[in-house]
């Protein structure tokens, strides 16, 4: 995909919609959650190697053996993070 120029360097703060529904409810589950950021996808290439790289960075995502598995990569829960079924 090949962005316009002003695509490339823009505020993924700002939405990219219009739709004032999908605004209403992104604002609603912001209230809700209060997240640290919004971050609006763009779908780019550099937006993905961006991502991808934080994550790599932070241990979520392990990049696996390339020469056989090109693009692929690992991504793990944290056991914390994974819900329990216990006998009663």
């Amino acid at each position: 995909m090949v962005l316009a120029p002003s695509m490339k360097h823009r505020n993924h703060a700002f939405p990219l919609s219009e739709n004032k529904h999908l605004l209403r409810w992104v604002d609603k589950m912001a209230e809700l959650t209060k997240p640290a950021a919004i971050h609006w996808v763009d779908g780019s290439e550099e937006e993905r190697d961006r991502l991808y790289a934080g994550m790599i960075a932070n241990g979520t995502l392990i990049k696996i053996n390339q020469k056989l598995w090109i693009g692929c990569y690992y991504a793990g829960s944290d056991a914390a993070d994974i819900a329990h079924v216990e006998d009663s």
